[in-house]
């Protein structure tokens, strides 16, 4: 069980697509920015699935296109309620130089505190950046667009509390 089952899942859930199609829409809705996924995992995953019995294919046009099938689907919802009833862990790597900041001398934990507002900074400006360069993306893409926006800013704030 993983992410990209649900991601992979997803696409072909919209519309039937070839591997390659499916690489495409997930560069065009820029997921790999959110989730861990890559090209290669991309055409390794859907074979698996399709191995599995959660795709069919069909070839057109010299292409094998890929189809969801009715166990596909019931996969697919196992993913979409197991994933939304996790618990959601905040893992950032920030948070290791964090608990450790108390085993540097204080102008340098300052310092390595500036550099992380700076990071998260450049990182939210980033984000913004391709919010603007992609407004013409779909409203789910727009909405995690939000999401990081108000997470950066959040811990901007957090990083000023926590500083002084």
């Amino acid at each position: 069980m993983s992410s990209i089952d649900l991601v992979i899942l997803g696409i072909v859930l919209e519309k039937p697509q070839s591997a390659y199609d499916i690489q495409k829409d997930v560069e065009y809705h820029h997921l790999s920015r959110w989730t861990k996924i890559s090209v290669p995992s991309i055409y390794r995953k859907v074979l698996q699935l399709s191995e599995k019995g959660y795709l069919k294919s069909n070839i057109v046009a010299d292409k094998a296109i890929y189809s969801i099938t009715d166990k596909g689907r019931k996969y697919f919802n196992e993913l979409m309620s197991t994933y939304a009833s996790e618990s959601i862990p905040l893992l950032f790597d920030f948070n290791v130089v964090i608990t450790n900041l108390n085993k540097v001398s204080k102008d340098e934990a300052l310092k390595l505190i500036s550099k992380l507002r700076t990071s998260i900074q450049s990182s939210a400006l980033s984000s913004e950046q391709d919010a603007s360069e992609y407004s013409d993306i779909p409203l789910v893409g727009k909405t995690i667009f939000e999401q990081q926006r108000l997470l950066y800013h959040a811990l901007l704030d957090w990083l000023d509390n926590f500083e002084s």
